[in-house]
């Protein structure tokens, strides 16, 4: 924990290398800083899993707010092979600068519903 900055940055002369660095930066963590960083970083993966199925809860028939997370998913599915059985890979053609150009003129709107919109309005052209 006492190596300064230049030292931790440069390899020593065994040839320790950035991953050699990363372990001494860890070891200098104690055991409860390292679970609290893991479960820090959980919760945010869970908290993204949960923003996901909500948005997706929004733009997928048949779901609503008190849909779960399997269900939506399993709708999700359901909806997008829908889609790609009807108008097959045509709205995997979707520009994306024409997505960025929509979700520029929108920007209250979320990024994938105007992806969404727009790939769905393009179709039907």
């Amino acid at each position: 924990c006492s190596q300064t900055k230049a030292a931790k940055a440069a390899p020593d002369s065994a040839g320790e290398s950035q991953s050699g660095t990363r372990k001494s930066a860890r070891s200098c963590m104690s055991l409860s800083q390292r679970k609290e960083k893991h479960n820090s970083k959980e919760r945010e993966r869970r908290k993204r899993i949960r923003l996901c199925c909500d948005e997706l809860n929004t733009l997928v028939p048949f779901c609503d707010s008190e849909t779960d997370k399997v269900t939506t998913l399993q709708w999700t599915t359901a909806f997008l092979r829908y889609i790609t059985k009807t108008y097959g890979d045509t709205f995997k053609e979707v520009s994306p600068c024409r997505t960025s150009s929509l979700m520029r003129k929108h920007s209250s709107v979320n990024p994938a519903q105007v992806r969404i919109q727009s790939t769905i309005g393009w179709m039907r052209h």
